[in-house]
């Protein structure tokens, strides 16, 4: 890690002049310098350390203990720098640090990005261009200046530097900003680093303290990757044994990126952003050559062959597309319990990331089952825990089989056959596909596979309604389109009753996906149709219940619980249970919180 620039004394306590024949010499504790102009030497001495150095032979001499080191002069600031290590690395003497020069080309390159898609598109316009055109193109010339400009003001101002107690960072020409923090408050250390970030060497270091609020940590960005990880070493001091690997990437796995439920918007964005493009630098897509041809081609043919050939295209895409984001999302994905009780996830291709996560801070897990993926078998991870804002979770296992899924549940909440049987209502018959059979010793105590209570059969009357009635609405509105338009074909009212019966499937899955109960330690609840979650969280985390009622759920006898809790979303749901059921399985869950409220 390169260190340009230091504050603070560089351990010469006294000094002693002489010029000529007269000479002065002040002492204070252990450590004392002599400068002599005669021959331009002096002495440095802090505790055992001592460092001489000749302006005459250009050299300077550290000696720490026995040891003796030779520097040239042109090396006078690391030699400062080597006495400063001597003399105690303390909030005085400590080093200031530099970002990495490289930031300087790395920022003027990434500020070419605006211009790329306007590069693609402009060969497309031929004559097109006009005002607008010529408009857009001197705007990103401008944002192209700034962005530069502001690289060469963050390198230029941004210092950073860690003490035994404490790590600072300060910042800013106009406005300077100093921000530290204790290094116990450390909790984690996150590098991440963009394609174009490891082209350059650099990456972002992220200090984390485990607030959710604007300061909650540090953020370097644009150190080398090697200070980088000699930083993380430094503030964690921690390095994972061979045998702690909770769960790493299978090439199996990359088939469950074919599931994904965003393949058709995938599908659809480059054609999104090619036409917005047009948009923005004033050209009709009618007059661009290839586009104008296409659509004649496009309108004289049979509009259900031009359907399913777009429709063939667009997934196409949006598969090609998914697969390749999950590779470069989940590459190299591992999973390790580290020994000082925390987590650590490391994973991408191209844009690598690496996170940590105390034990102490993880209060549950979320397991989520989109549909496509719950078809194929499959589920994905999240850790429920503090210290993360809304839009931030830590993934702990990406797209996968359920059977792992669960097996890495029990593993991060160290779940084992000790925990004991489930408790209260999670006693009474399991509920979904998932209660199904165990998967493996560990996955038996997870508590994600614990058998859940059914919920009344009011709540499947619920889920009933609310799926006739959008049938309802499609078949009037399309009927009244077609007596009010002529050219709306008659039988077009059809497809409401069509969609019918996938509603009814879709409403008899949510209600079978409801589930409640407890398992040891942890609360459990799983609700959800279009992306089933399973959400297994610690008793003790709960601090607050918010009791629901709808006018429809008060008709029915059902209630809906949020346990409100500082980790993960704020709040999780047990949907439209009884009200005594639900009380009674609030009051067990945590004795003495909902209790005083109830009358």
């Amino acid at each position: 890690m390169r260190r340009d620039e230091y504050d603070g004394d560089t351990g010469i306590t006294a000094g002693a002049v002489s010029a000529g024949a007269a000479e002065s010499a002040v002492s204070a504790g252990a450590a004392e310098s002599a400068v002599s102009a005669g021959a331009a030497e002096s002495a440095v001495s802090a505790g055992a350390a001592e460092s001489t150095v000749s302006a005459g032979a250009a050299e300077s001499t550290v000696s720490a203990g026995g040891s003796g080191t030779v520097v040239g002069a042109g090396n006078a600031e690391d030699a400062g720098n080597a006495g400063n290590a001597a003399a105690g690395d303390d909030g005085a003497g400590a080093r200031w640090s530099r970002l990495d020069p490289r930031l300087l080309r790395f920022t003027m390159t990434r500020s070419l990005g605006p211009a790329v898609p306007v590069a693609v598109t402009l060969p497309f316009a031929r004559d097109g261009l006009g005002l607008q055109a010529a408009v857009t193109l001197g705007v990103i010339l401008v944002v192209f200046a700034v962005i530069a400009v502001a690289g060469l003001v963050r390198y230029a101002t941004t210092r950073y530097r860690v003490t035994a107690e404490r790590v600072e960072l300060r910042s800013g020409l106009v406005f300077r900003r100093r921000r530290s923090i204790a290094r116990d408050r450390v909790r984690s250390v996150d590098l991440t680093a963009d394609p174009l970030q490891r082209f350059f060497g650099l990456a972002t270091v992220v200090i984390g303290t485990g607030r959710t609020d604007d300061e909650k940590g540090l953020v370097l960005d644009g150190v080398s990757r090697a200070g980088a990880r000699l930083l993380r070493v430094e503030l964690l001091g921690r390095t994972a044994p061979a045998d702690a690997v909770v769960a790493e990437l299978r090439p199996a796995w990359i088939g469950y990126a074919l599931l994904s439920s965003w393949s058709l918007l995938i599908g659809l964005a480059p054609f999104g952003v090619f036409f917005r493009v047009l948009d923005i630098v004033g050209i009709d897509p009618a007059e661009v050559g290839f586009l104008g041809d296409l659509w004649s081609r496009v309108t004289a043919a049979d509009p259900v062959v031009v359907a399913a050939v777009a429709v063939g295209i667009v997934l196409s895409i949006g598969l090609a597309g998914a697969l390749l984001l999950y590779v470069e999302s989940w590459w190299d994905f591992r999973l390790t319990r580290e020994p000082d009780r925390a987590f650590s996830v490391r994973r991408g291709l191209l844009t690598t990331r690496s996170m940590a996560l105390e034990e102490r801070r993880l209060y549950g897990v979320e397991l989520a089952e989109p549909l496509p993926l719950r078809w194929g078998g499959g589920a994905r991870l999240k850790a429920v825990a503090t210290g993360l804002k809304e839009d931030e979770s830590v993934v702990l296992l990406p797209p996968a089989p359920r059977a792992e899924a669960h097996r890495v549940a029990a593993a991060v909440l160290a779940v084992g056959p000790s925990a004991g049987p489930s408790v209260g209502p999670s006693a009474g018959p399991s509920v979904g596909p998932s209660a199904g059979p165990s998967v493996g010793p560990s996955a038996e105590a997870s508590p994600t596979l614990a058998p859940l209570a059914a919920h009344p059969r009011a709540a499947l009357r619920r889920r009933i309604v609310r799926a006739l009635w959008p049938s309802a609405v499609v078949s009037a509105v399309l009927g009244g389109l077609a007596v009010w338009l002529s050219w709306v074909p008659g039988l077009l009212w059809l497809a409401g009753p069509a969609l019918l019966p996938a509603a009814l499937l879709l409403a008899l899955d949510a209600y079978r996906n409801l589930g409640h109960g407890l398992h040891g330690p942890y609360l459990v609840t799983r609700y959800g149709t279009a992306r089933r979650r399973t959400v297994a969280l610690r008793r003790t985390a709960i601090i607050g219940w918010t009791v629901s009622r709808s006018p429809f759920q008060r008709r029915s006898g059902l209630v809906t619980l949020a346990a409100t809790t500082a980790a993960g979303s704020g709040s999780y749901k047990v949907r439209d249970v009884s009200v005594a059921e639900g009380l009674a399985f609030a009051e067990e869950s945590v004795p003495g919180l909902l209790t005083p409220f109830v009358h």
